[in-house]
């Protein structure tokens, strides 16, 4: 067993990942499980906050709360702490007195906590400067996104602060094939870990368990997770009018503008269900669906919510994105009964969800599918990080 370690990890708040964990709240989770600290720093958001929109007072006063309190313990060996900073991530000069301020408060908690030499991960690419002269042990700069591609921040801004990460890294982890080729051309000592799942607890889902009461009668096409910009509301509108007798559910919190999903009478928002109870929804989706639009930004995802649906045994049709067609292909089945079909049109993906419906997958199948995921653990994509930080001076 590798010896325990200290890690700080800059990331977005703490309490995002109640619902939907993302995988920087997973790997720390992981961390902690395998006997490891970790501080987590609650980072800055990566564009300047509008004071006319509620969402972002909110936002404000609760990192104010937050900051009063120090550090404090959410899990076993787990602490969070939230900087204040200054909300203006696109001058250059101010980013570099966040660095500052990051690495005075991250300095002051790991000697109030004990922390000897840890090992930093940083998440928020705006926050590159709290890199720079690290007093510890290894630099870790773990690139899960396109930065670069959303259309909520500034294209070139995120482009050089992605680029100035991968350039303070001792060591650089990419989600996906897309953004390791991107980050080795800054830095040579890039590698390639996917995301994991938590396996034991999706599982459940082929225990049959019963049927959420807030879960329409009839079949389900369902997708769980945020419900933002790269949804390809088109395609899943498209979908209500093709498959009428489907009910369509759609689980997770919105960022976006989604009032004309709510117009069909077969479509549901549900809004954010805990993530215990995701195994107990996804048992009685017929099919689960990816309908992402195809972009820059969705050729680099590598969507946890595909391991999670595969986990639970549900089969998946989703959009052309390169890191799903691995499964697809990978399917001995394929075709549109296959446990993972890629359609590269509206035409194709609303007649895989349409042949997924008319001939469901049994018990057997649902099984077949699940085992697939039993060894991409988080605790499998765990080690791979810690190894590659033994192999790292």
């Amino acid at each position: 067993m590798t010896p325990s370690k200290d890690f700080v990890i800059i990331a977005n708040a703490w309490g995002a990942g109640e619902d939907n964990p993302t995988s920087k709240h997973r790997i720390a989770l992981e961390l902690a499980r395998q006997g490891h600290r970790v501080l987590w720093v609650e980072g800055a958001g990566m564009r300047r906050p509008r004071l006319g929109s509620g969402h972002d007072r909110g936002r404000i006063v609760r990192k104010l709360r937050a900051a009063c309190r120090g550090a404090r313990p959410v899990q076993e060996r787990i602490w969070v702490v939230t900087p204040l900073l200054v909300p203006v991530p696109s001058r250059a000069s101010v980013r570099a007195l966040n660095g500052r301020i990051y690495r005075s408060v991250i300095r002051h908690t790991c000697r109030r906590l004990g922390f000897a030499s840890p090992v930093l991960i940083n998440y928020v690419p705006v926050l590159a400067d709290a890199m720079k002269r690290w007093r510890g042990a290894q630099v870790v700069y773990h690139c899960v996104d396109r930065w670069d591609a959303f259309d909520m921040y500034d294209s070139a801004m995120m482009a050089a602060v992605d680029r100035q990460c991968c350039e303070e890294a001792d060591v650089v982890i990419a989600s996906s094939c897309d953004l390791l080729a991107r980050c080795r051309r800054h830095n040579p000592n890039s590698l390639l870990v996917m995301h994991g799942v938590d396996y034991a607890h999706f599982a459940t889902a082929l225990e049959s368990p019963r049927r959420p009461d807030d879960l329409p009668a009839g079949p389900v096409v369902g997708f769980f997770g945020l419900l933002s910009e790269w949804m390809d509301q088109d395609l899943v509108l498209r979908l209500a009018d093709e498959a009428p007798h489907a009910q369509l559910v759609l689980i997770g919190t919105a960022d976006v503008d989604v009032s004309r999903l709510r117009e069909r009478e077969n479509i549901h928002l549900l809004g954010p269900r805990p993530f215990r109870e995701l195994p107990r929804y996804i048992a009685h989706f017929e099919v689960g669906i990816i309908p992402f639009v195809v972009n820059e930004l969705t050729a680099a995802v590598n969507p946890i919510k595909l391991r999670e649906m595969m986990a639970a045994g549900c089969p998946v049709v989703s959009t052309a994105m390169p890191e799903v067609a691995k499964y697809a292909e990978g399917d001995a089945a394929g075709g549109a009964q296959g446990g993972v079909v890629v359609a590269d049109s509206h035409d194709a993906f609303v007649s895989a969800v349409k042949a997924r419906l008319a001939d469901a997958t049994d018990a057997s199948g649902r099984a077949a599918l699940s085992e697939r995921m039993r060894e991409e653990t988080w605790e499998a994509k765990v080690s791979q990080i810690l190894a590659a930080l033994e192999k790292t001076p």
